[in-house]
Parts: C-alpha cells; sequence; structure tokens
C-alpha cells in the first residue's frame, strides 16, 4: 500500500509542500511529527521510504504509537538519519510487541532503538512519524512510503564524499581539524611525553596517600568509614576516587558497509593497513539474528600514517601522558591501555565476556536463572577470570552491562514468565511458590479475584497478568525479586570461588528506577549503575534509599556538542565545549560528594565514527577526536576536579555549583 501524504495530520509541525508521492515538513522543535491514518486498519508488518534531513547536522526520528486517549505514546521507534544524506528506512511493526531495544542496522542508517510498552497494532489510535525534542525546528523530506509484508531489496546510499582521509567530518571546519599529514605529525609530538600524576598526594595507583584507610591488601578493596561515608582502597589501603573514561583502545571502530563511496580514502588493498579493517558476522545478543559488517579504524591508520609499525607503542604512551597528566587514574569498562600485561600504569575495571544464556530465553535476554543450565553455564562463564585473579591493577569486575530486560519500565519479569508459552523452571518456580502461598487454587482465585480452575492452567501463557489481575501485584512483585536475585547469586557465588582478590562491580543497570533491579546487592562488593543525567544525585539517592548498603559506581555518563566534528551530541547535549567541561565538573564532583559515591567513569575516550560505530551511534562523546587531539576545554575541567577530588570526596569541599547549559540531545 501507497502511503498518500496528502492524508498526513500535523501536530507540532507545518506541512510545507506535499504532491501525494512526497512531503517535506517543518517538525516542531518540541518534537513535531506528522500522522499517517493509512496505517491504521493495516496488516502489513513493514513501513519504508526515503527520509532526508535538511539541515547540517543528525537527527533523531521518531515513529510514535498512540493509544486512545494518549498524550504521551506507548511505545516508539528512535532512529537516527544522517544531514543532508538521503535515506531509506524500513520500520518493523511487528517490534511492537517490544521483544527487543535494539535491531541490526540497514545500509545508510543509524542506530535504532525501541522503547516503551508492549503494544497491539489493532489498539493503536495514531501512528506518527517525527522527530525527538530538538533545539530548533527542522526541516525534513519523506518520500516513497509504502506498508509492505515484506523488507525492500535495495537501500540506496548516495555517492556523497562525507569522512575525509583522517576520518573527519567533510561537512563543516572546526578549531583543531587536521588538514594534511604533517600537520597531523606535528600535533602527535606535541602529546608525546612522561605519564605522571600533577598532585604529590598521589601514589602511584591514583590514590591519596595522605588518606590512609586501612591495610593494603594487595588489591583494590572497599571500606566504610565512620561518618557513613563508603570508600575504595588502593592496594596499599589508601582512599581511591575511580575517574576515567570507558573504552580506552585505539580509536572507534565503525560501520563502512554501504559507506565506501562515502569515504575520501579507504586503503583495504594496502596491506601495511589490513590490521585497521574487519569483516566478519556477529550476533548482537542471544535473541536477534546475525549481522553482517565491515569496518575500519581511522584512528590506527592516522597513528600509522605516523609512526609506521611502532604505533601501537606510541598511541600508549600518548594516551597515558593524556590521561595521567591530567588526573585520571582509572580506565572505565571496555580498557584498552596496557591491560594485564605486565605493563600497567593505570588501574581498570572490565567486564567479564560472555553472560550464561539459557537455550530458552524468559523475556529478551533474561535467562531461564532457576535451570541446571544456567547454574552450569555460570561456572564456564567464572573461569574466565582465572587469567586476571593475580593482576593488582584490577580493581574488580562487571558481571555484564545493561541488561536489555531492565529497559522496559515497571518491568516485572514474573509477568513474562507466565506470558511465555515455554515450560522453564522458572513457571515451575512461581508455580510452586504460588502453592506454598495459597495451598488450593481457590485461595489463590479469592486474592487474585481470578477463576483458574487448578494450578495447572498456569502452566499455559498467561498474558500481562499483573495488570489484568491487580491482586496477583503483590506475588508477581515478590517472585520477581527472587528472579532477581538468582540472576544475580549463581554468576556471583561461581566468580567468587575463581576469583577472591577482585571486587565484583555488578550489572551497570541501565538506570535507576525499578525497586526490582535493587535485589540481590548483597552478592555485589559495589552497586554499578549508568547515568546519562547532569545530575546523578537522584539515582544515587534512589538506590542507597532501596536499601543498598554498598559503595556506587558510576558506569557510564558523557554530554557532547556540535561546535567541533560529529554531527550528533550523544544521550546529553550542550551548547559548546566549554559546558562540556562544566558538566564533568558538576557530575564527577557530585558523585564524589556523595557518601555512596566512588567512581565515575566517562563513555568514552575516543569520539564515535562520524558514520557510525557498529549499531550507528555517532556522538562527539570523546575525550579525545579521531586525530587523538583532546578536548581542551573537557581536559582543563578534568585537571580542575582532579586537584580536589578527595578532598570533596571527604566532605572538605562542597562539590563545583555550576551547572551545564544543556540543549536537547540528538542521540538514538
Amino acid at each position: 500500500m501507497k502511503i498518500d501524504w496528502r492524508q498526513a495530520e500535523a501536530r507540532d509541525a507545518e506541512i510545507l509542500s506535499t504532491d501525494g508521492d512526497s512531503c517535506t515538513v517543518l517538525l516542531g522543535a518540541g518534537g513535531g511529527g506528522i500522522s499517517l491514518p493509512q496505517i491504521k486498519g493495516t496488516k502489513e508488518r513493514y513501513l519504508t521510504g526515503d527520509v532526508e534531513v535538511l539541515e547540517e547536522h543528525s537527527t533523531a526520528m521518531m515513529f510514535r504509537c498512540f493509544l486512545p486517549g494518549q498524550e504521551k505514546e506507548n511505545l516508539f521507534m528512535r532512529f537516527g538519519i544522517l544531514p543532508q544524506f538521503k535515506t531509506r528506512i524500513c520500520l518493523d511493526l511487528d517490534l511492537l510487541d517490544n521483544r527487543t531495544i535494539f535491531t541490526n542496522r540497514t545500509p545508510g542508517t543509524l542506530k535504532l532503538v525501541v522503547h516503551g510498552q508492549r503494544t497491539q497494532r489493532d489498539e493503536v489510535e495514531r501512528f506518527e512519524l517525527g522527530m525527538d525534542e530538538m533545539f530548533h525546528d527542522v526541516k525534513v523530506r519523506f518520500e516513497n512510503f509504502i506498508m509492505s509484508d515484506t523488507m525492500p531489496e535495495e537501500f540506496p546510499v548516495p555517492s556523497k564524499k562525507l569522512v575525509d582521509e583522517f576520518g573527519q567530518w567533510m561537512g563543516k571546519e572546526w578549531p583543531g581539524k587536521i588538514h594534511s599529514r604533517e600537520e597531523l605529525k606535528e600535533k602527535y609530538q606535541a602529546l608525546e611525553g612522561k605519564a605522571e600524576y600533577p598532585f604529590p598526594e598521589w601514589n602511584v595507583w591514583g590514590g591519596d596517600k595522605t588518606r590512609k584507610l586501612k591495610e593494603g591488601t594487595g588489591f583494590f578493596s572497599t571500606c566504610k568509614t565512620p561518618d557513613g561515608r563508603w570508600h575504595l582502597t588502593d592496594p596499599e589501603g589508601c582512599d581511591y576516587f575511580s575517574l576515567g573514561p570507558c573504552g580506552t583502545r585505539a580509536g572507534e571502530w565503525g560501520r563502512i558497509d554501504s559507506f565506501e563511496n562515502c569515504c575520501e580514502w579507504l586503503p583495504e588493498e594496502d596491506a601495511q593497513y589490513a590490521e585497521f579493517f574487519e569483516e566478519g558476522s556477529r550476533r548482537r545478543t542471544a535473541y536477534m539474528p546475525m549481522d553482517h559488517y565491515r569496518m575500519a579504524n581511522f584512528s590506527g591508520m592516522n597513528l600509522k600514517k605516523i609512526y609506521g609499525d611502532d604505533w601501537k607503542e606510541k598511541w600508549e604512551e600518548i594516551s597515558c601522558h593524556i590521561l595521567m597528566n591530567n588526573g585520571i587514574n582509572s580506565q572505565g569498562n571496555f580498557p584498552g591501555i596496557a591491560v594485564n600485561n605486565g605493563r600497567s600504569k593505570m588501574a581498570y575495571v572490565r567486564e567479564l565476556p560472555d553472560f550464561p544464556v539459557t537455550d530458552t530465553l524468559i523475556f529478551r535476554d533474561f535467562p531461564d536463572v532457576l535451570s541446571p543450565e544456567y547454574e552450569g553455564k555460570s561456572r564456564i562463564y567464572a573461569e574466565k577470570l582465572e587469567e586476571w585473579k593475580h593482576d593488582p591493577w584490577l580493581i574488580g569486575y562487571f558481571l555484564r552491562n545493561e541488561p536489555e530486560f531492565n529497559f522496559v519500565e515497571n518491568l516485572a519479569i514474573a509477568d513474562e514468565v507466565l506470558r511465555n508459552p515455554a515450560q522453564t523452571f522458572c513457571r515451575k518456580g512461581l508455580i510452586a511458590f504460588l502453592k506454598e502461598r495459597y495451598v488450593t487454587i481457590e485461595a489463590l482465585n479469592q486474592a487474585w479475584k481470578t477463576d483458574f480452575g487448578s494450578f495447572a492452567a498456569l502452566e499455559g501463557p498467561v498474558a500481562d497478568c499483573s495488570a489484568r489481575y491487580p491482586g496477583s501485584r503483590k506475588d508477581i512483585r515478590e517472585f520477581s525479586g527472587r528472579l532477581i536475585t538468582e540472576y544475580i547469586r549463581v554468576p556471583s557465588v561461581a566468580c567468587r570461588k575463581v576469583d577472591p582478590n577482585h571486587l565484583n562491580l555488578g550489572l551497570r543497570w541501565s538506570k535507576a528506577y525499578n525497586a526490582d533491579m535493587m535485589k540481590g546487592w548483597e552478592y555485589f562488593d559495589v552497586f554499578s549503575i549508568n547515568c546519562y543525567d547532569f545530575d546523578p544525585t537522584r539515582d544515587m539517592d534512589f538506590v542507597k534509599n532501596a536499601g543498598v548498603d554498598l559503595p556506587i559506581l558510576l558506569g557510564e555518563y558523557h554530554c557532547g556538542a556540535l561546535d567541533r566534528g560529529l554531527t550528533a551530541t550523544g544521550l546529553k547535549g550542550v551548547a559548546n565545549q566549554e559546558e562540556r567541561g562544566v558538566m564533568w565538573r558538576y557530575f564527577v564532583e557530585k558523585v564524589a560528594a556523595h557518601p555512596y559515591g566512588v567512581a565515575a567513569h566517562w563513555f568514552q575516550y575516543n569520539d564515535q565514527f562520524c558514520l557510525g560505530r557498529y549499531d550507528g551511534e555517532n556522538y562527539q562523546i570523546g575525550m579525545v577526536d579521531v586525530c587523538m587531539q583532546p578536548y581542551p576545554e573537557l581536559m582543563d575541567a578534568v585537571y580542575e576536579t582532579s586537584k580536589v577530588l578527595y578532598q570533596v570526596k571527604n566532605g572538605e569541599k562542597q562539590p563545583c555549583g555550576r551547572k551545564p547549559q544543556p540543549i536537547p540531545m540528538i542521540g538514538y
């Protein structure tokens, strides 16, 4: 079915022109959109068409699904589009079932995510195509939209040069942009030098040697002082606040499949650059289809142009010089500078790979945690710690990163156990729990206001149990907490048996808003959350007030601006580079001032590739750009915070009070 744009209805938007096949619209900064009434009542699976953002920056586009009477969408798909680059999109309406947050990329697009609540397509009153909130109105052109039961065979990508030989965006100029190899060489050489901390009270670990809190164990540890403050301690027993970026690798790999003609220089046939190209297939999570990719690393190629075969050693030297000399003492998750190889200068955290999944999953990536399979795979998973367990530079390990089931707000995993038709061990455990509590089905029916004929009725799928039967909510929540506890307990116990030396840093929850996700904390040494807010206090207080009595590590935060070489800000946007520095100071010092705060890890060391990393993120979030040039405004702020870090941590100085000037994010 062809979409006739003359039937579209504007909301916080102005339709500038339309001929039926196409439509040019000015979308309002508040997140405007145009509804597509033709979709209602259709059965075709895919909405396909061409989108062109007629601005100089990327845009986070939105496909919203509203139920009757809703002012806020019940579910949305958010996806990124490059500027002035006509892109074919394909939206799968089957994803309204909310079975995934992520999808694989199609040629030309950036990242696509699905957020909200499971939605029945035939209950949707309004389907709307528009954009996320923006700092100005945005002009967009839509054309050739159809509904179909098949994905398009072709995703045409314009043959337009977007990336120069250094991996920089060609669409604009900015201070510090590199224009020649000679200039690149000069900039690199200016960054060479000895790596050392600039503060005399810091020891080799980056701890404060004037604040010894306990006897050293030879490994990083934790300590709660009489004033109620939690601390990390370094191997010598000194107060240690972990501060640094995630992803300390030699550049950010980016997708080039379908973008080959958009790159000014891709020396794939040159053997000396072979290590900077990769082709393969991957399955992002156990429940997603395989994805074929081709990737390149421009940062690595830039280094090799100047340093030849010694590029890795020079990258390590320059990175340590940039970070340590500005007061960075840690590598966050995904570390890459001299990790567990006898040459370490900076402490690090890392994620234990391949978190155990079972053949049958409950919902998204949540395993059948009561099964013998989960316990067996957890033992195998924990064995990977054997190679790290003697490294004193390892602070601790994360069990995994951002469980995807947790992206559904207020999710009760026991609801999903009942909804899933599989005869899982979790289902058997839930039925046993209810039998023990109620003894008879009549007693359960009276409490839940249901009419099940027997407990055996719960062996079949029961959709939306706690919503349909409010009387069940207390039991569903309680058992959900038990399942989360097992999700944590089983691999944590296995890991402790293999490695008694290092800290279990938890799961890096994507957000602290669901009390169920605070369960099982007693199996951690440190509680970790990622927090994309300007002020982390609310999330940290949520954890503390939920009864978690542990140090809190902030595993990710960032912001970006549009005044340098990329077209998207990331998950927090600010007005310019100076405001990125303000955000660093405000966020980190808020963490340090919190009585439970012990670490803040910026995401990430490198800017992302301007055409998107493996999943399509293309954010200006680095401490360094693709040519490894530090952002001076950010690094100045890093130094100023580190200079007072331990005084703020111990309540001797107030945290920085200046708030950053935000703009709506361009992120997906």
